[in-house]
């Protein structure tokens, strides 16, 4: 009885969050790790295996709410929370989010699983993760769509950054050890500090997609809501890759490539080296299908149909590889009262 009027109480300040229930287009699942779970979607076919999708930095699985019922019916899509993201367990005390993290979830995901190979989609940080994977596993990766990220950003005054990212990580790990709780907004301000990002790059009016699985109700301030993503995500990727090096492993990409472009998006580098490496893909690749897309960097989000076409032809024409093994297992599913703890905790 406490448990019920606790998750009504819940229900009643947090309206965007809505309950798991069987009516909902996906699954809701959990994947063990070493330092916990990984949480995500599963959506469409369950009898087969997915697409493998990853979101942004700072983002969560919501980010593909909108895109994903609109793509191929034929395959399934197991959009996931990265480690510190969404419901996703964080990383333990002391550990850094270095991007080889998501690299090693990736790998304990496809383990788990019991996948031969696998099929990768991301946006942005995801997109640059997917890429990596398939750079560093190119023989075991059908395809791969890369959605405004695709490879590994070269940054100068590396050391320097570096230098930096560690600092602001023994800031940000100070500060999550102290038990702390995080700042406090209201749901319309909570809106703002998704949207205004990136030259607002998350329309106002999809933002909730986001929101969902990243705050929580604050215990001192009635009304108000914090970021529940890791607060050591902000410190840094710490990833160096030269673009000597990136143009010389781009060769080794010979799967089938999807990768947009957002034409109101932002490079976070030299321009030139994005088309350096694309040049190599375009001869490396089987097919490396490249498009310029209206929109903001959030375009997937705020007006999927912009790239549900394009992605559509692709994966119709790369699912082509044995997909009979490695669907969805019955102990991913996170029950409605699993679901429902959860968010009693965080409330």
């Amino acid at each position: 009885m406490r448990l019920v009027k606790s998750w009504f109480k819940f229900s009643q300040r947090s309206q965007f969050i809505r309950h798991f229930s069987s009516e909902k287009p996906f699954r809701e699942i959990s994947i063990p790790v070493p330092w916990g779970q990984i949480r995500g979607k599963w959506w469409g076919r369950t009898d087969i295996r997915p697409i493998l999708t990853l979101h942004g930095w700072q983002d969560n699985c919501g980010s593909f709410d909108r895109l994903i019922p609109l793509l191929n019916k034929e395959v399934g899509f197991l959009t996931i929370d990265l480690p510190g993201h969404g419901y996703s367990s964080r990383l333990p005390p002391g550990i850094y989010y270095h991007f080889t993290i998501y690299l090693s979830t990736l790998k304990f995901i496809i383990r788990y699983m019991g996948w031969d190979n696998v099929s990768l989609m991301g946006h942005s940080m995801g997109g640059i993760t997917s890429y990596v994977y398939t750079m560093l596993y190119p023989q075991t990766v059908d395809f791969v769509a890369c959605l405004d990220g695709a490879k590994p950003m070269s940054r100068p005054k590396v050391i320097a950054n570096m230098a930096k990212s560690i600092d602001q990580f023994l800031k940000s790990n100070d500060y999550v050890s102290s038990g702390k709780e995080p700042p406090s907004y209201t749901l319309e301000e909570i809106k703002q500090k998704v949207h205004i990002p990136n030259k607002g790059s998350v329309a106002l009016e999809y933002a909730n997609c986001l929101i969902e699985r990243n705050i929580a109700p604050s215990k001192l301030f009635p009304g108000k809501y914090y970021f529940t993503r890791d607060p050591r995500l902000k410190s840094g990727e710490l990833l160096s890759f030269s673009q000597n090096e990136l143009v010389e492993q781009a060769q080794h990409i010979t799967c089938p490539i999807f990768i947009s472009k957002c034409k109101e998006g932002s490079y976070y580098e030299v321009k030139n080296n994005f088309y350096e490496v694309l040049d190599v893909l375009k001869r490396s690749s089987s097919d490396c299908d490249f498009h310029y897309v209206e929109g903001t960097h959030h375009v997937h989000l705020n007006a999927p149909d912009e790239v549900a076409g394009l992605l559509n032809k692709f994966i119709l024409r790369h699912n082509t590889e044995d997909r009979t093994i490695g669907g969805l297992k019955d102990e991913m599913v996170v029950r409605e009262d699993q679901d429902l703890s959860l968010k009693v905790r965080l409330a």
